[in-house]
């Protein structure tokens, strides 16, 4: 039975999108056919997921040419031009939609105190 893409040609900016449910969601909106840029601090310590999360999406692409296609941007959302950098990325990718659809905000900067006080 082939692959049903639920999201064909959709457009998605993932921040951390490398590790834990970040990356389960991108290889998922791959694996349904959404375009996926992918967003990371760029450590050194990360270099390993990074470099599997690529391979895995290449895997994806292999065996259904149809799934999406999948961009990685690095920066730290806590800076403000990281998010004109990613927006601009992902909107301008060659071949991709030229919109965004969805915005996934998993980077694990959330800071409780400021919500407390």
């Amino acid at each position: 039975m082939p692959p049903i893409h639920l999201l064909p040609r959709y457009t998605t900016l993932i921040t951390g999108g490398t590790t834990g449910i970040g990356r389960a969601i991108t290889l998922a909106f791959l694996r349904n056919g959404c375009n996926v840029a992918v967003n990371h601090l760029g450590l050194p310590q990360d270099a390993p997921h990074l470099s599997s999360l690529i391979a895995e999406a290449e895997k994806i692409r292999k065996d259904d040419p149809e799934a999406g296609r999948m961009i990685e941007v690095q920066g730290d959302v806590q800076d403000p031009e990281t998010a004109n950098v990613l927006v601009t990325r992902a909107v301008k990718e060659e071949g991709w939609s030229g919109r965004l659809d969805v915005c996934v905000s998993n980077a694990g900067v959330c800071r409780f105190e400021e919500f407390l006080g």
